[in-house]
């Protein structure tokens, strides 16, 4: 087979999740299969500047694809882009499939489509963008449904709000992720100082990792952390590691409402050799959020042996299974309960801990892989 992939969302200098998960998936390929040839898309800006896509694997069957564009015009001029011009240059490369593993795909063409569906939030929750960026977010998606010959769906959240659209089941795969884990020894142990001085960590921290967006619902975090912190039943500080959005603002007034200013960093962005050691430095994981398509960020914390809280919301209890401590959406003082247990009852921790691993093992980017591969088959046959 011939197979197109489109990457262009890995070609950023700061991965967001989704551009983690088409570097995983490539390279899982890569390691998997020496029997088909690769195609991997990206637009680039006419002259020979940065051209390259830093994620390529080294195999003889994966090569890049880059396509002369400008690349602010995929946004600019979106159906220029997928109704004419990459449909064109698909037809003409012969691509017996065509993988959008970002949500949109081009105009049928004669190559076979799958498109990869992360979550659907900004169908499901109002405040998340722009309403001219939430519709056009929304029609360019309903577009790519239409056009696929399947849908990977990350979870069976987002497969079933994939079938609540009309998509025909039959249509839709799922195919779980696996977590971003570094083996022990690949880890920087030597550079903990490294680490911790650059992200200014306090000794002894609760650790969220993500974007501080809305849908994150890190009020909720802040407001059942000042209730342990501010009757002296933890002496942790709270680490929120991600890039700030529009909306942090509010973040940091409650933040500063709330009396904790001297308890709490926010890192901004954090670098791929910073998250294994952040993650095993701390002595607990909260994701507080309203909606998820799939909470790799789960799967890693309790990878790497740290007890999870969460919100039982959306897809997380498919991802944690009992392995995590689930608690009420906005229940301030369930989550204050959980956090004030499993930082102080010895024996639940490590239940916990041992929980996390077995539940951790049952996702990674080998299975991932055979089983996109399989598909791939599928619907070139």
């Amino acid at each position: 087979m011939k197979i197109g992939i489109y990457v262009d969302v890995a070609r950023d200098e700061q991965l967001t999740g989704i551009g983690r998960h088409i570097v995983a998936l490539i390279d899982a390929l890569s390691s998997l299969d020496r029997e088909n040839s690769y195609l991997l898309y990206y637009p680039v800006n006419p002259g020979r500047q940065n051209r390259e896509f830093r994620h390529c694997p080294t195999s003889s069957n994966f090569r890049t694809r880059p396509v002369l564009f400008p690349r602010n015009w995929v946004q600019d001029h979106p159906t220029l882009w997928w109704n004419y011009w990459l449909p064109w240059i698909i037809r003409r490369d012969r691509l017996d499939v065509f993988h959008g593993p970002n949500h949109f795909l081009p105009k049928k063409c004669r190559a076979k489509q799958i498109v990869t569906i992360h979550d659907l939030a900004y169908f499901k929750m109002d405040g998340l963008y722009a309403e001219a960026t939430k519709k056009a977010l929304c029609d360019w998606t309903l577009k790519a449904l239409e056009r696929s010959d399947k849908v990977i769906a990350l979870s069976k959240n987002t497969a079933q709000d994939v079938q609540d659209l009309g998509v025909d089941p039959g249509k839709i795969r799922l195919i779980y992720g696996g977590g971003h884990v570094v083996p022990d020894s690949a880890i920087n142990f030597d550079r903990i100082g490294e680490m911790r001085t650059a992200l200014k960590l306090p000794e002894k921290y609760i650790l969220f990792v993500g974007t501080l967006l809305p849908r994150k619902n890190v009020p909720f975090l802040l407001r059942s952390y000042a209730k342990l912190k501010s009757s002296g039943q933890i002496s942790h500080g709270l680490v929120l590691a991600g890039q700030r959005d529009a909306s942090s603002g509010e973040i940091d007034a409650l933040i500063h409402e709330l009396g904790i200013a001297d308890s709490v960093v926010i890192t901004g962005f954090v670098e791929e050799w910073h998250l294994p050691l952040l993650y095993k430095q701390a002595g607990l994981f909260i994701l507080p959020s309203r909606y998820e398509g799939f909470t790799l960020v789960t799967i890693e914390a309790m990878a790497y042996g740290v007890p999870v809280v969460a919100a039982r919301t959306s897809s997380v209890e498919e991802g944690t299974g009992d392995a995590a401590w689930l608690v009420e959406l906005d229940d301030v003082d369930g989550l204050a309960n959980a956090i004030f247990t499993l930082l102080t009852d010895e024996a639940v921790r490590a239940r916990q801990i041992e929980a996390g691993k077995k539940r951790a093992e049952l996702f990674s980017w080998k299975r991932c892989a055979q089983e996109t591969l399989e598909l791939y088959r599928e619907v070139a046959e």
